[in-house]
């Protein structure tokens, strides 16, 4: 690329895709540089499929472990943190500088191992490995067996060139995916990004692009050096919208396993996105775990969830101001609370399906686990109700989940499918905007049935309550808001509800979100939606919350149904002339 370009304000210059040039000024003061918006028109009352494929993220985690250190060294103490179980020295291999023969680091002496390489002549030779600058060289078939890499260079990231870090990232890639550990500790760690700031010219920042291990992240290393740290990773972001920021103090050693992040030593890692005219930006950080706290969003943070916060900043407003009106104008849902299944929904599930005989049956599971059992207990329950064809599905890979003929197939051919409990985010993950997704909305257009509990109640409505990775204690999340299948619009399901005092939170929700219409359920408890017409099962109860009534004071703010009763979605009333319970 020669010469200047300009893309909504950006001024882009280079001679090559590997340097950019962006303007920082001008990217933060012009609108969103992608504004993508739904292709469908609504359609009150029918199933669209305007879910687009590309609006989530494909590799939803990395197969091994990467961590990243901008200082020079690291600690004993962050070492001893990070490897209680030292790893055998003859599957550790370190890199280093080429003219950095002696003496012996820090991390050679605390692995034990005697043997390091220089990463110029070990990814530029022929064959792969080269020879090392001390020890033994090893078969490519050695290599193969290492367990950790530690690439330690006091270098800049841009003093490599485009082709040696082609190179590396090919070989540091096939580790990973091995399942295998890379540590990268000095400065050249921000090469580990999708993006990262080479240099400045002229008050400019120069962006080049990384490896790409940290999938769309940039990194700035020794974030509290500098009062330009923010700055430098915020223009990154500005030019590149759907990449997440993040900034590591000094003393500090970032942690991704699989899609966790987490940090060891003395500092923290600050996690930034790109504010829009609809979105503001969003700064937050995570510091080191303590023996008491190990999960909370203080000391983890879960990085596909940043990604697709990242990539929503970059689409319409959801939801929209005027959302589809509740109805489902083909078939039937059954959506439950969780905690048990109200007398008799099953069989009604079935003979909404087309009965023992003619029904056709696909379980779907909520799993974070790549594979799961190959017996699965509702097809096991399905089967001793009589049903003659009942399977599952189950996948984490997207591509599968979209191009998979012998995945699809079951699917296709179903005249009802069940989404089980766990967490609804693995729901969203796998199948949002797939083949297989509209597939699950064209069983409603043959007038089938699609039924789940707890998390696959959830999962029905068009907006996803309730769907942070790490813990489930806030309702609304970011990033995931988007994520519901949308067999139903216009609608907030949550579950469990008073069994784990959730109220206040769909309180929370529908003043932030009054065009939707919130719905609790609680668990043993259901709702058979035909039409608009939503008709209450089980023992407990199902809360309505409809901003669109006041709200008085000293009362509560829901209309409360219980076992037979039943609620017109489109009109927000109750249906019966029965009085509502409180």
């Amino acid at each position: 690329m020669n010469g200047r370009y300009y893309l909504s304000g950006i001024a882009i210059t280079g001679k090559s895709m590997n340097s950019i040039q962006c303007s920082f000024a001008s990217c933060l003061t012009y609108p969103m540089v992608l504004m993508v918006v739904a292709f469908c028109a609504n359609d009150a009352r029918g199933q669209v499929f305007d879910e687009r494929f590309e609006d989530w993220p494909v590799n939803l985690k990395i197969q091994g472990t990467i961590i990243a250190s901008g200082d020079a060294t690291v600690s004993l103490e962050v070492l001893e943190s990070l490897f209680r179980n030292r790893v055998d020295p003859s599957l550790v291999m370190v890199i280093g500088q080429p003219e950095q023969k002696e003496p012996m680091s820090a991390i050679e002496k605390f692995f034990g191992t005697s043997t390091r390489w220089s990463l110029d002549e070990l990814f530029t030779s022929e064959p792969f490995p080269g020879e090392p600058l001390i020890g033994e060289p090893l078969t490519v078939d050695e290599f193969a067996k290492i367990d950790l890499i530690v690439w330690q260079d006091h270098r800049e990231a841009s003093e490599f060139s485009s082709e040696l870090l082609k190179r590396v990232e090919e070989v540091f890639r096939a580790h990973i995916a091995r399942g295998k550990t890379l540590m990268v500790v000095g400065p050249q760690s921000k090469s580990l990004s999708a993006f990262f700031i080479a240099f400045m010219r002229e008050d400019q920042p120069i962006i080049s692009r990384g490896m790409n291990l940290l999938p769309e992240v940039v990194l700035e290393s020794r974030f509290d050096d500098s009062a330009q740290g923010r700055a430098h990773v915020l223009s990154v972001l500005a030019c590149h919208p759907r990449v997440v920021g993040i900034g590591l103090e000094k003393d500090t050693v970032l942690i991704l396993r699989g899609r966790k992040l987490r940090v060891f030593g003395l500092g923290q890692a600050v996690l930034m996105l790109n504010g829009s005219p609809t979105y503001p930006a969003r700064l937050e950080s995570i510091s080191p775990e303590t023996a008491r706290e190990r999960t909370s969003e203080r000391v983890l943070a879960d990085l596909t969830e940043w990604r697709r916060d990242a990539i929503d900043r970059t689409l319409a407003p959801f939801p929209p101001n005027a959302p589809e009106t509740p109805w489902v104008e083909k078939g039937t849902l059954m959506i439950v609370g969780g905690g048990g299944m109200p007398t008799g929904l099953m069989g009604r599930f079935v003979e909404a399906a087309g009965g023992v005989d003619n029904a056709k049956l696909v379980y779907v599971p909520c799993e974070e686990a790549d594979e799961v059992a190959e017996e699965q207990g509702m097809v096991s329950t399905w089967k001793r109700m009589g049903v003659k064809n009942a399977t599952f599905v189950h996948t984490k890979d997207r591509l599968r989940a979209n191009q998979a003929e012998d995945f699809l197939l079951p699917l296709k051919d179903a005249t009802g499918i069940w989404f089980g409990g766990g967490r609804q985010w693995n729901l969203a993950d796998s199948y949002y905007g797939t083949a297989a997704h509209r597939c699950m909305k064209e069983v409603l257009h043959r007038g089938g049935v699609i039924g789940g509990s707890s998390a696959g109640a959830s999962i029905q409505a068009r907006y996803l309550a309730r769907a942070t990775p790490i813990d489930n204690f806030k309702i609304m999340a970011p990033g995931y808001e988007r994520g519901g299948l949308g067999f139903i619009s216009g609608v907030a399901i949550d579950q469990h509800f008073t069994q784990r005092r959730r109220q206040p939170d769909m309180t929370q929700l529908v003043n932030r979100y009054q065009q939707l219409l919130g719905i609790g359920i609680d668990e043993a408890t259901a709702i058979t939606v035909v039409g608009s017409k939503a008709t209450v099962s089980g023992t407990g109860k199902v809360y309505f919350y409809d901003r669109r009534q006041p709200v008085v004071p000293d009362r509560e703010d829901f209309l409360a149904l219980g076992n037979g009763q039943s609620y017109d979605l489109a009109n927000r009333k109750e249906i019966s002339d029965s009085p509502a319970t409180f």
